[in-house]
């Protein structure tokens, strides 16, 4: 069985996240040969829009075809142009985890064109499959939703706490907006509009107001490679950095041990918080560190970033409740949580970070009711949300089967630089 994984990598070493390479090790688990497609690379320069002129589709197009793969699995619909679709032999997954402006749009057709095609979705939010119901006619009967996988450590749940409260989040950013950050200091316009649409979104939720008058700065934000919709995403992005670091101010005097990305260094010489909580050593890549983490934690937190669907379930929060830590997560009426587990999730939630602060107070002086929660949690997800039985779930979409006693299959990475050699 071998299977195409069209996955992609928003760093400079190319390293694909803990959650994608846990999908593509839980294939070759199943007995596939995996060769692993990075879509960002047969994008522009500003990551998710246009084709890279430097790779030769036709030639891509050709290898792909030679390969006969049984099935293709790609996220956020990398790879996904029609000349790699016709040359895959068998059927087509993508899992979407993200909103659709952030979404691959090669041919500049919008978010949902690739979802015209005959392809199976997956859906990781009520939200996605509402927009994609709306956008994509007749998409019913390929459309999925699905939560996070995870995996349980239950050889951990003796472990000792460590960490009063962990956090394993980012200082948002990635390539796409250091290279916009760059505009901004170098052209005042920009770095006017900045100033605006981070005052305009802070207080409206979006940018609403600046696409409906059409002004110089809606034409200043055309003059991007970017959508519309990225750019506000961005601009959400900063306001999402703003939050961490009064999550963190507020968190660290109660034991915060914050394990973050390199864009926190940034911090380190002014933000004596950020520094008193940011743990030392490299960030963690894989995905047994990050479960390590929580589960040598009393509590683990998450604070959706601000573009987020605010029902989407973060892959965190499921990581958590198969862990030795109480999750703490943001209060939402319709989130996917209360689908997923029932109206009595046990799963504490906060409003504001002041809430937040208080519930954790509390977990850490009532140890009882934070392990029944966590008890109760474990039971949630001990069935249904492995990435073994999620591999095996997406290979049954696509009309295949997982291969439990089969030999491990290999795992290629197909650096498409190479192509134009």
């Amino acid at each position: 069985m071998r299977v195409a994984f069209f996955g992609y990598a928003w760093n400079p070493e190319l390293r694909i996240d803990a959650y994608m390479a846990e999908t593509i090790d839980s294939f070759a688990r199943a007995g596939a040969d995996v060769d692993v497609f990075l879509g960002n690379q047969l994008s522009q320069a500003y990551g998710i829009y246009g084709l890279n002129e430097t790779v030769p589709t036709d030639k891509l197009a050709r290898i792909i075809g030679a390969a006969e793969y049984d099935a293709a699995i790609s996220f956020n619909n990398s790879m996904l142009i029609p000349k790699v679709t016709d040359a895959i032999t068998g059927r087509i997954v993508t899992v979407i985890v993200d909103e659709p402006e952030h979404l691959f749009d090669y041919e500049g057709l919008g978010p949902y064109a690739a979802f015209h095609r005959d392809i199976e979705i997956v859906a990781m939010s009520t939200a996605l499959e509402r927009r994609l119901r709306a956008e994509v006619a007749g998409v019913e009967g390929r459309l999925h939703f699905r939560m996070p996988a995870t995996h349980a450590d239950l050889e951990a749940r003796s472990a000792e706490a460590v960490y009063p409260i962990s956090w394993i989040a980012s200082y948002v950013g990635d390539l796409n907006l250091d290279q916009y950050l760059n505009l901004t200091i170098e052209k005042p316009d920009f770095h006017d509009l900045t100033v605006r649409c981070l005052d305009i979104v802070e207080k409206d939720g979006d940018l609403r107001s600046i696409k409906a008058e059409k002004g110089a700065d809606a034409a200043l934000i055309a003059s991007l490679p970017w959508s519309f919709e990225y750019f506000q995403a961005q601009m959400l992005n900063i306001l999402t950095n703003r939050s961490r670091v009064e999550v963190v101010e507020r968190l660290s005097p109660h034991g915060l041990a914050l394990f973050g990305n390199p864009g926190w260094r940034r911090l380190l010489t002014h933000n004596a918080a950020v520094l008193s909580a940011l743990q030392p050593g490299p960030a963690l890549t894989k995905h047994a560190e990050l479960r390590g983490v929580y589960n040598a934690s009393k509590i683990a937190i998450n604070l959706p970033q601000a573009h987020v669907a605010q029902d989407a379930v973060q892959y965190r929060v499921t990581d958590v409740m198969a862990s030795n830590a109480l999750m703490i997560t943001k209060h939402n009426p319709t989130s996917d949580l209360y689908r997923a587990f029932g109206a009595d999730c046990p799963i504490p939630t906060y409003s504001d970070l002041a809430e937040l602060e208080s519930l954790c107070v509390h977990y850490l002086a009532n140890e009882t009711a934070r392990r029944k929660i966590v008890e109760q949690c474990n039971r949630l997800v001990a069935t249904g949300f492995s990435f073994v039985e999620r591999a095996a779930d997406l290979l049954r979409m696509v009309g295949l089967e997982a291969r439990t006693t089969a030999p491990r299959g290999g795992v290629r990475r197909i650096d498409l630089r190479m192509l134009s050699a």
